[in-house]
């Protein structure tokens, strides 16, 4: 029993020094609070109108992104219709192709013209000296 009395005698004021600590510490944060609590009351309109602006504000910044996903939506379906690089490589070298095509036929439609010419110069004197 001694040993308890004496465990007891020696815990009693570890106790209290720890209660004193504790009040110590925590005096502060409840003077903290209390200042807190006074800042709000004085201030209750200040910070209403605070809350409001930033309220105005992100459904600013919430309609003009709005604004701008319709925007990127309408470019990425326009872009859909675009040809890729690859078509766009196969278009160039059709162009030439048609080019090169376009120039052959030229040569071709000359002969005919100047075989038509010879023709209707021969018609016209009647005679082989024409051409």
């Amino acid at each position: 029993m001694e040993d308890i009395s004496t465990w007891a005698s020696l815990a009693s004021p570890l106790l209290s020094l720890a209660t004193i600590v504790y009040v110590f510490l925590t005096q502060g944060s409840k003077k903290a609070q209390a200042d807190i609590d006074t800042f709000k009351t004085n201030n209750a309109e200040d910070l209403a109108a605070i809350r409001t602006s930033i309220a105005e504000g992100r459904a600013e910044v919430d309609k003009r992104l709005e604004d701008h996903a319709v925007r990127v939506q309408s470019i990425e379906s326009d872009m859909k219709h675009l040809p890729s690089v690859e078509m766009f490589t196969e278009l160039r070298l059709a162009v030439s192709d048609i080019k090169g095509n376009a120039g052959a036929q030229a040569e071709v439609v000359n002969g005919i013209a100047r075989t038509v010419h010879r023709m209707e110069n021969f018609l016209l004197t009647g005679s082989k000296s024409a051409a």
